[in-house]
């Protein structure tokens, strides 16, 4: 009767202790394949590389479950519905404002956090309370853009390449738009689809209205084609793009046609400044040697690596995993050090209070014998901004 007595206490520690340590899971839906591929494993190293550096919460080890949606709205959903299956405690992702959206109302919808790592199209967290970003916003870019092409580059017509069946190329090319307008320049909209690989039609429509500059809204899937295209028709003005553009794809497939074109981005170690730099740079050097054959480090590389971090800081804080006490903390998160600069969620619809974006631009051939260079020219904080 003892031994059974000593053996069962002996198995009820043992399921203790199991329990303890199983694991925290957190979902992520990426753009791992597709026309988007390049981002989303950008995106995922650094998370990868985040959860390297904090491998453990109360405790108990963090386990990854990776889903590769594909670059299409479908997958994201199905995504989506593996991870409420699973039960995770919440969802890092997807990289695009389209795929972010597909799969934001059935995690709402299920309770379930998620924390998009680069979707800018506002729409996104407006979806509920559980959905959160660690970008900036499209209206915030759109105008930061729209007032460097008038102010700065003096340009009073803008040309105006959209993806129209993208959710994040559609919202950012009308923010473009509206400010442009507002400050007093003309703009033509030209509209493309996914996938395009001939632009003679819209780039005649170009040639007709005889823009100052062109904006490109859209991604290096298309833009790498695109570019070249206006280069060879004659179009030497100056070119300026967004956060998509961040992306090896378009120098390397765009070759010389990508030489001097100017974006906008997310910020990094480059524009960052004080402790946040410093958190940039020393998260910099810790990537180089958890992924030394890595091609892309940029601010999706640290978009990803804080959707990580804000999420185990939030379970911390909340002493627990429980859904709705992990979501409290997370709404209530202040000054959070990230490595993409300070994170405050507390009195916010989901995006950070504040984020700092930055003007690149690309040489090619570029520095030191490399094929091609991206070198920052300045950044600007979304508070900054709107002071």
């Amino acid at each position: 009767m003892f031994k059974k007595l000593f053996l069962a206490a002996i198995a009820l520690v043992l399921a203790g202790t199991a329990l303890a340590q199983a694991p925290i899971k957190i979902g992520v839906n990426l753009e791992l394949s597709g026309r988007f591929a390049t981002i989303g494993n950008s995106t995922l190293q650094g998370i990868q590389a985040a959860q390297q550096q904090m491998s453990e919460v109360l405790g108990r080890p963090v386990e990854l479950s990776i889903c590769d949606n594909q670059t299409t709205p479908e997958g994201s959903k199905a995504c989506a519905n593996r991870f409420i299956d699973e039960k995770v405690v919440g969802v890092l992702g997807a990289i695009s404002s389209t795929m972010s959206i597909a799969a934001a109302q059935n995690l709402q919808d299920a309770g379930i956090i998620m924390i998009s790592t680069s979707s800018t199209n506002p729409a996104t967290t407006q979806i509920g309370d559980h959905i959160f970003r660690v970008a900036y916003t499209d209206d915030f870019q759109g105008k930061v853009a729209a007032e460097y092409a008038f102010n700065t580059l003096k340009a009073r017509k803008a040309a105006i390449f959209r993806q129209q069946d993208d959710d994040y190329s559609f919202g950012l090319a009308g923010f473009f738009q509206d400010e442009f307008q507002k400050l007093g320049g003309q703009t033509i909209m030209l509209n493309f689809v996914a996938n395009t690989v001939d632009f003679s039609s819209q780039i005649n429509d170009a040639r007709g209205f005889k823009p100052d500059v062109v904006y490109y809204s859209g991604f290096c899937a298309e833009g790498a084609t695109l570019i070249p295209q206006l280069k060879q028709q004659g179009f030497n003005m100056q070119f300026l793009g967004a956060d998509a553009s961040d992306d090896s794809q378009c120098p390397t497939s765009g070759g010389a046609a990508f030489n001097g074109y100017l974006f906008t981005g997310f910020g990094g170690p480059e524009v960052l400044t004080g402790a946040a730099k410093q958190r940039a740079e020393d998260f910099h050097k810790f990537f180089n040697i958890a992924f030394p054959k890595a091609t892309d480090f940029n601010g999706f590389t640290l978009a990803g690596a804080d959707s990580y971090n804000v999420l185990v800081q939030a379970i911390k804080d909340a002493g627990t995993d429980n859904e709705a006490a992990v979501l409290k903390s997370l709404s209530n998160l202040k000054d959070y050090p990230g490595v993409s600069g300070s994170i405050t969620f507390a009195g916010t619809d989901g995006t950070p209070k504040d984020r700092t974006i930055a003007f690149f631009e690309y040489l090619v051939p570029g520095q030191n014998g490399a094929a091609w260079s991206k070198i920052s020219k300045f950044g600007l904080s979304t508070a900054a901004a709107s002071q």
